[in-house]
């Protein structure tokens, strides 16, 4: 599916949306999700921190709150922060800048499909809540695995349907009858907060997202639920030949 459902490519739309909502996404996001947003990004850094990788890339870094919190707790890493959306990047620069820590993190705006980016150099990929809007994931996926380093490793942090019947019931409704009015009052934009549940509904299961990373050439992948399957932490290495 796509945000505005015109004959555009799914890319292109997403770029215009994020776009839309930049400057209101960080505190939207925060509201909807009563803050648990910075509780899964935390268990996420913890888990990378752990690996201590140097070389990292951001995919879909939108506002940079992964990339930032990577390069304060990993200050020898060096961080790439990749977004297909300028005004995503414009405020995630004012970011860095206000906390001083523009050292270590480079932006670049591209297409996760298309990186200008090295092969085999980067010990870390990492997504947060951007692969179901790639227009071709099975792409995105072959993208991410060209540019690590045998050994390195994907994390995926994305979201998912709850399959606990009562939690999943709840759950749908506030996404099709609360999120949407919350997100458009915010940030005027009456279809990007429509698309964004539609598109989780959409998006692969626990099982189907970990086979897929499997089916582009990743090992050992394994998924761990958050908050009662709202979200998931997928892993996958790039096997050593």
């Amino acid at each position: 599916m796509k945000p505005y459902n015109k004959d555009e490519s799914k890319r292109i739309q997403v770029r215009r949306m994020f776009n839309n909502i930049a400057p209101y996404y960080d505190k939207i996001c925060h509201i909807l999700s009563f803050n648990i947003d910075r509780l899964w990004r935390k268990q996420l850094v913890k888990l990378i921190t752990e690996i201590k990788p140097t070389h990292i890339v951001d995919i879909a870094t939108g506002t940079g709150d992964v990339a930032i919190s990577l390069a304060k707790n990993i200050p020898t890493s060096q961080i790439v922060g990749i977004d297909l959306s300028e005004e995503m990047l414009k405020v995630a620069q004012q970011k860095i800048e206000r906390l001083g820590i523009k050292s270590n993190i480079r932006l670049l705006c591209e297409d996760a499909e298309n990186l200008s980016l090295p092969s085999n150099f980067f010990d870390m990929v990492t997504i947060s809540f951007g692969i179901r809007n790639f227009e071709n994931i099975d792409k995105g996926l072959s993208e991410f695995y060209r540019i690590l380093r045998e050994g390195g490793s994907l994390f995926v942090m994305e979201f998912s349907t709850p399959k606990h019947k009562v939690f999943n019931v709840l759950y749908r409704f506030y996404s099709k009858y609360i999120l949407p009015v919350i997100g458009q009052v915010i940030s005027k934009d009456n279809k990007a907060y429509t698309y964004l549940p539609e598109s989780i509904v959409e998006f692969y299961q626990e099982d189907e997202f970990t086979e897929l990373l499997q089916n582009n050439g990743f090992n050992n992948c394994t998924a761990i639920s958050l908050t009662n399957g709202i979200a998931h932490i997928y892993i996958g290495v790039k096997p050593k030949l």
